[in-house]
């Protein structure tokens, strides 16, 4: 059994340090991969946005994604589905907001009218990111 002494307890904590230390750059790791995963999806998100805002057609932005991010063509497409949706949900809140309704009404009016389900579900109302006006009457009917 070792004496216990000063050098023994210092080791002790000297060695705990190190192992902390370690566990502490390996979360600071952790947490830089993730920082820097979320930042890569964040401009393949803005891509998609502004290509597919921009009118490109689903084709070529399939083929960017793939060309300039590095992406395999099934999910780039799975990403500009998702952003068609997407942009019509944004387009709908957006002309809420220019109604006058304010941040809690516009929830109101997506959950009360299952406006997100609908969108998502409703490929023909994907159509509609260009007449907001039109979407909004259309989802409030069952």
């Amino acid at each position: 059994m070792e004496k216990l002494t000063g050098e023994v307890v210092a080791d002790y904590i000297k060695q705990g340090g190190t192992a902390l230390l370690d566990v502490a750059r390996d979360v600071y790791a952790d947490g830089a991969n993730r920082a820097f995963e979320d930042a890569i999806n964040i401009g393949i998100r803005n891509t998609v946005s502004a290509l597919y805002e921009a009118n490109v057609s689903d084709d070529k932005i399939i083929h960017l994604l793939n060309k300039y991010w590095g992406i395999p063509m099934n999910e780039a497409e799975d990403r500009l589905l998702f952003e068609k949706s997407e942009s019509v949900i944004r387009a709908l809140r957006h002309y809420l907001k220019m109604q006058g309704y304010s941040q809690s009404d516009i929830q109101h009016f997506m959950i009360t009218n299952k406006a997100i389900i609908k969108i998502k579900h409703d490929r023909e109302l994907w159509k509609m990111k260009d007449n907001p006006e039109k979407l909004f009457k259309i989802v409030q009917k069952d």
